[in-house]
């Protein structure tokens, strides 16, 4: 099939084939996983394609034809088949959308050779190349995938994808096992999950806003409350969410509380959705205006002080120097929201506490490090504090 030679693909477009193949499935140690779709002007992806290759060759799914996916999530759910994806973050989402529920155990190639020291966070190419030395195509990643029939290049491309993906996998462990970080990996997917899930929950969203540190417990309120009212119309109207009002609006009419139209205008809305979407909004504002100040949000972190800046440089040079002894990527072993949390937990005078995402294989690797490097900063200054005493007696 093509300059690649790869086999051709098993069509599945009934449910009935949909149920055959997953019961195929069952019996895989790994089936490698990937999907198209399209998603520019709605709110959820719209699956065009689901590849899965297995041993026994690739399986393209027409979600266009197929009703039933209760088969295909007890699949994704099968303790026993792990899900392998590569930069799976949006593929999760539509697995999600279409089935139901989210692929575990769950392998994630571009995670995996970021742990396996082959560079940054790489394109699936990229990974390609470097361990089955094969050159793959790019030209179909902007495919509409809804239009049918598919083109021969945009088949080729997508069979691909998995058909090299499930090849790679074995080879791709081999190396993390040389190196005994397997279960790094599998803690990474794992995380990766929990994340996607967490991420999901709207009552979180407000925290997203350019700029919402700065607004005061009752105004925090009414940004959390236009946020989720926002989330709510995206999902009902399938829009993306800035078609339906953009951060920096809502942001705005929560700080200056608008109480009319013309304040909505101000703000950043346009005259239409003044019209469609005002009278609700000024309601959430309202209501935000009269809950009581005992059940008021705490007003986000502030920016970290200068002081605390230069510790976090400190840190941050630390990762650095220890990612390049791990020969992996520094945002992989510790990103600046994961320091930021664990500086914040303690500063300026101890003791901290690692968040979350510094524990498991980290713990050991910079964790505790870092925890150290915090404790001996607080020590100098109190060294530097009590000198300073001394000296005034």
């Amino acid at each position: 099939m093509g300059r690649l030679k790869i086999p051709e693909p098993q069509w599945v477009t009934s449910d009935d084939a949909l149920r055959e193949v997953c019961t195929r499935w069952k019996e895989q140690a790994y089936i490698a996983v990937d999907t198209e779709f399209v998603r520019t002007t709605t709110f959820y992806p719209k699956a065009g394609l689901i590849q899965v290759a297995d041993s026994e060759g690739s399986v393209l799914i027409d979600p266009l034809e197929i009703v039933d996916w209760s088969p295909l999530a007890d699949i994704f759910e099968n303790p026993l088949v792990v899900k392998v994806f590569h930069a799976c973050a949006e593929d999760l989402e539509v697995c999600r959308q279409l089935t139901g529920v989210m692929p575990t155990p769950l392998s994630d190639s571009q995670l995996g050779g970021a742990l396996a020291g082959l560079g940054g966070i790489m394109g699936f190419q990229r990974i390609v190349k470097e361990i089955l030395n094969i050159n793959l195509p790019k030209e179909e990643t902007r495919s509409d995938w809804l239009k049918r029939p598919l083109r021969e290049e945009q088949i080729e491309y997508a069979v691909a994808d998995v058909h090299y993906l499930y090849r790679l996998y074995p080879k791709l462990m081999s190396r993390l096992k040389k190196l005994n970080r397997q279960n790094w990996l599998a803690e990474e997917c794992e995380r990766l999950l929990r994340t996607s899930a967490k991420n999901d929950n709207a009552a979180n969203y407000y925290r997203r806003v350019k700029l919402a540190w700065k607004l005061r417990p009752q105004e925090l309120l009414i940004l959390k409350q236009l946020v989720l009212w926002r989330e709510q119309e995206a999902r009902t109207r399938d829009v993306p969410r800035n078609k339906v009002v953009d951060d920096n609006t809502l942001w705005n009419i929560a700080r200056f509380k608008a109480r009319n139209r013309d304040q909505l205008i101000k703000a950043g809305m346009k005259p239409l959705a003044v019209r469609e979407d005002g009278k609700e909004l000024l309601q959430i504002v309202a209501e935000g205006l009269a809950v009581d100040k005992d059940l008021l949000p705490k007003q986000l972190d502030r920016p970290l002080s200068p002081q605390a800046g230069q510790w976090l440089k400190l840190m941050k040079e630390t990762v650095n120097a220890k990612a390049e002894v791990l020969e992996i990527p520094p945002e992989l072993l510790a990103r600046k929201k994961a320091l930021e949390a664990l500086l914040r937990s303690g500063f300026p005078n101890g003791p901290f506490t690692l968040p979350e995402s510094l524990r498991g294989w980290r713990k050991a690797e910079i964790g505790d490090y870092l925890v150290q490097l915090l404790q001996d900063q607080t020590r100098v200054i109190s060294l530097r504090k009590t000198t300073h005493d001394e000296s005034t007696l």
